[in-house]
This record gives C-alpha cells, sequence and structure tokens, in this order.
C-alpha cells in the first residue's frame, strides 16, 4: 500500500520503471502483451534522456526562471516531491508551480497541504476546480460537509470564469450535478424523506451543461444523468423526453444503447406509477 501511495498507482496489474534516484518514468497500468513491450521501453529511454539533458541544462542555469520552474514540475510529474519543494522555495510566488504542487498534493489526497498552496492563490481557477472536484469525490466525508466545502470553491471558478474560458466549468457542473443525483439516490428509497432539493440541485446543473455548453464532451452523459434524475424523483415525463432527445441526437453508439435501455426502464416506471394510481 506504501509504494501504491507513493507512485500513484491507481489499478493492477502495473508496470512502473524507476529511475536510480526513485523517480518514475512511466507508470503503466494494466496488461500490456510482450509484442507491446519494446516500444514502450523505447519510449522510457527517450524520456529518461530528455530528463536528464534538461537537468544537465538546469544545473548549469541554476537561475534561470523557466528551467526551474520546469524541472520543479518534472520532479512532481515523477513523484518526487522532496526535489520539487526546494526549487520552489526559490521562487514561491510562481502562479503555475504553486498550482503544480496544489495538483500533486490532491492527487494524493492531501487536501489540506493544497489548501495551503490555495491560500497563496485564492482566485485560481484550474486549483479551485480541482479543490472542489476532489471534495465531490471525497468518500469518508459526509455528504452535507462536502458539497458545502466544494460549492465554497467552485463558486469561485463560476465568479471568475463566468465565460468559460478555461473550459473547466462544464466538467465542474457534471460532478456537482452527480454529487447531488447519487445522494439522490441513496435517499429516495427512503420513507418519509424529502428528496425535492437534491432533485431540484441536480437537475440545476446538469441542464446547464445541457443549455449552455453543446460542444462540451459532456454534454451527453449530463442529458443522460438528468433522465436518471428525473426518474429517480418520479418526473416521470420528463424524464422520458430527456432520454428521448439524447437519443435522437447523439452519435455515440454506447450511449444510444444505455439511453434506450433507460427509456425502456422509465417508461416501465411510469406504466406502474399510472396503474398504482388507477387503483
Amino acid at each position: 500500500m506504501e509504494a501504491q501511495k507513493k507512485y500513484g498507482i491507481r489499478g493492477f496489474p502495473a508496470i512502473l520503471f524507476i529511475s536510480p534516484d526513485g523517480g518514475v518514468i512511466k507508470n503503466h497500468s494494466g496488461y500490456m502483451p510482450p509484442d507491446n513491450f519494446l516500444p514502450v521501453m523505447e519510449d522510457v529511454l527517450k524520456k529518461e534522456t530528455e530528463f536528464q539533458e534538461k537537468l544537465a541544462k538546469y544545473e548549469e542555469n541554476p537561475d534561470d526562471v523557466k528551467l526551474n520552474r520546469e524541472i520543479a514540475i518534472l520532479f512532481l510529474q515523477r513523484q518526487q516531491i522532496e526535489k520539487a519543494l526546494p526549487i520552489s522555495k526559490k521562487m514561491p510566488d510562481d502562479v503555475e508551480l504553486n498550482r503544480e504542487i496544489g495538483f500533486y498534493y490532491l492527487g494524493k489526497n492531501q487536501i489540506d497541504e493544497a489548501l495551503q498552496i490555495s491560500e497563496k492563490m485564492p482566485d485560481d481557477v484550474k486549483l479551485n476546480s480541482r479543490i472542489a472536484i476532489t471534495y465531490l469525490k471525497h468518500r469518508a466525508m459526509e455528504f452535507q460537509q462536502k458539497i458545502e466545502l466544494a460549492l465554497s470553491f467552485s463558486n469561485k471558478v463560476i465568479e471568475k470564469d463566468p465565460k468559460n474560458s478555461t473550459g473547466l466549468l462544464p466538467n465542474l457542473h457534471i460532478e456537482i450535478g452527480l454529487a447531488y443525483a447519487m445522494q439522490l439516490q441513496i435517499q429516495a428509497g427512503k420513507e418519509g424523506v424529502d428528496v425535492s432539493e437534491l432533485a431540484e440541485n441536480a437537475v440545476m446543473h446538469f441542464q446547464k451543461i445541457v443549455d449552455n455548453y453543446p460542444k462540451s464532451n459532456v454534454y451527453d452523459r449530463s442529458q443522460y444523468y438528468l433522465g436518471i434524475t428525473y426518474s429517480l424523483n418520479k418526473q416521470y415525463d420528463k424524464s422520458i423526453e430527456a432520454l428521448e432527445k439524447l437519443i435522437n441526437h447523439t452519435g455515440d453508439d454506447q450511449m444510444k444503447q444505455a439511453a434506450t435501455r433507460q427509456l425502456e426502464r422509465v417508461k416501465g416506471l411510469a406504466a406502474e406509477a399510472g396503474e398504482t394510481s388507477d387503483n
């Protein structure tokens, strides 16, 4: 587990190429057939050669700001933060480097350390977006706590980038919508629990993508989740409308098949609800 955390291993099997000083040159997850191994080895050798060449330039020009930043970021990518941090101390106000350090900590789920970086640059849209999404995906945190923390950072992103110049808003909206929708799914089957607010919030975020970001890579997913959210809230007509719209416009065959299956399920639920009300 320690090696898994240190080297950022996300699944098994995993193949790691490690430099003599412990840097991760390449991390490959999943099975690799023998025929594919040689090109990977060649890529590893190329990457390590390029890194060593850049490191030599850095050692010759230790005051070059650009080289300092590039080498520090490469150390972060190689999972060697202990080598990146001394460089960052030479340039404590460098936004790009601080952001990458924040990303590194978030990737390790070290949120407190990332928040310390955020305090240096509280209006950084990219870091705030990543922090918000990290909170949303935090499994050990209660829903209300993580949604409040996530919204405190996502609101900064929306305020600073209302026109989506960074391209981050669609993904941020879908992650927030999913957090509400998943909580809705948990609570929907419980007797006496009012889930209307959860449903409204999930719908609001999915609908923002549908209305404002039709060219985003999460547009189809947002319509799909919109249909599911409506069905969880027993708004079957709206669910059917959203799923039929998705089926008619999507060019993704897998998405079309998934939406078709959901549509059949929702029509069945709608029919059952109609029979119950008639009785």
